[in-house]
């Protein structure tokens, strides 16, 4: 199979420049659009989705800087090269903070602009592989999810949609990844989708959707205008190229009864449906989850080894984990970073257990009313944020993009409202 090579998107006021840009680009085979101003590069940004972005920063209606941001908001995973004549080092500084991967300067050295593309798209697709490689096989041999493996092998070469029924932290995401992995579309890049990040342009969405996954999480609550482009999509064949996965935390039957989900896409896609266990319904796996997140945070985070006694194991297999896996790899983690005994035994167990419990009964909603206004607020906000960490399983940036706020007020905000990051 022959692969296109990556589409670029070259954004610059200077003719000349771009379209030498361009010439020389194309000249190596790349696919290039180009932009003269931010309005264009913006219009082009949401109908092609490039791969690749050569940025300028001085433009006559916009700053290339503040591109950046918005073309990260949008898509975190595009990779974006800065281009200035005039730049300094806080403009690189400040650029390389939010994200982009290099700073070219002006005049420009060809040579050094196609080496500084090459190494760009190698480093996106070193962190492509890398994500692939965490696509991971589900943990456990319990029969729940022995069945879970034998169909997604079976149905993840399938053309039809999967829908993946699931409460909140049984990992819907994860094997959502691990559907990918095994589908005819391995190739292709995982493209997420939310309620609030689902393009309402039809062309934007099919251009993404193209062979690549796409998975919408939530699919549940999507809006009535989400629901019916991703119908008529469907019916009209025009996502026939791409592997779609859906996530809901509940049955979609009980949406339709609400009004709140349209029954004819609900047949379009519940073809495939895969249920996700509780935790609780399969704790004879959590002894070889325990030892899994042990191993995956020693070895990629970084965090001290330690040994989960037999008794602590046990007392393990008795809580009803009412966050399913994910609260039991946010319990591992946090014991891992801060006990300091070699041995986690029952003791710490308890204590970490009562501390979530804690930290769930504040995330149900139940502000002091007797407290003064300030601090009332600041228990508001404590609790909002947990939330919005919770829902993006501890993801800082898209957090901060549910929230409405810069991330790093975020992380100023969660300091001073004593909500541990490293925990989060």
């Amino acid at each position: 199979m022959i692969t296109e090579k990556p589409l670029i998107l070259v954004v610059d006021d200077e003719p000349d420049i771009r379209e030498l840009i361009k010439d020389i680009l194309e000249d190596e085979n790349y696919r290039v659009v180009t932009a003269e101003d931010g309005q264009q590069a913006r219009q082009q940004f949401s109908q092609i989705t490039p791969q690749l972005v050569l940025l300028d920063i001085w433009m006559p209606d916009v700053d290339g800087i503040s591109l950046l941001k918005e073309f990260k908001e949008q898509r975190a995973s595009v990779t974006i090269l800065m281009m200035s004549g005039h730049g300094t080092i806080e403009t690189a500084v400040e650029a390389t903070r939010l994200g982009a991967s290099d700073f070219i300067e002006k005049p420009l050295s060809m040579a050094k602009l196609l080496r500084a593309v090459e190494q760009a798209l190698e480093n996106q697709a070193k962190q492509s592989a890398l994500q692939h490689e965490q696509a991971i096989t589900p943990v456990g041999k319990s029969a729940s999810i022995n069945l879970l493996r034998e169909q997604a092998e079976r149905v993840a070469g399938h053309g039809m949609p999967i829908l993946l029924i699931g409460e909140g932290g049984t990992g819907k995401h994860c094997f959502a990844r691990y559907l990918h992995r095994l589908g005819n579309y391995a190739n292709g890049r995982f493209i997420e989708l939310s309620p609030e990040s689902f393009p309402l342009d039809s062309l934007k969405l099919t251009s993404l959707a193209q062979s690549n996954c796409v998975f919408i999480n939530d699919v549940g609550l999507l809006s009535d205008e989400a629901q019916s482009l991703l119908s008529h999509l469907l019916e009209s064949g025009q996502m026939n190229s791409c592997q779609l996965i859906c996530a809901n935390e509940h049955s979609l039957e009980r949406a339709i009864l609400h009004g709140e989900f349209a029954e004819g896409l609900l047949y379009q896609l519940n073809s495939i449906t895969l249920n996700l266990p509780a935790l609780r319904d399969h704790v004879e796996d959590i002894p070889e989850l325990v030892h899994f997140f042990v191993d995956l945070q020693t070895t990629q985070a970084g965090l001290p080894y330690r040994r989960f006694t037999v008794a602590a194991q046990n007392r393990l297999r008795n809580y009803p984990w009412p966050g399913n896996v994910l609260e039991l790899k946010n319990i591992i983690q946090r014991l891992l970073l801060l006990e300091e005994t070699d041995d986690i035994d029952v003791e710490q167990i308890d204590a970490a257990l009562q501390e979530n419990s804690t930290i769930a009964a504040q995330e149900d909603g139940k502000i002091n009313f007797d407290l003064p206004l300030r601090e009332a607020r600041e228990q508001f906000e404590r609790l909002y944020l947990l939330h919005k960490l919770q829902e993006t399983d501890g993801n800082v940036g898209k957090a901060a993009k549910l929230a409405g706020m810069e991330r790093t007020h975020l992380y100023r905000k969660m300091r001073s409202l004593g909500i541990d990051i490293k925990q989060s």
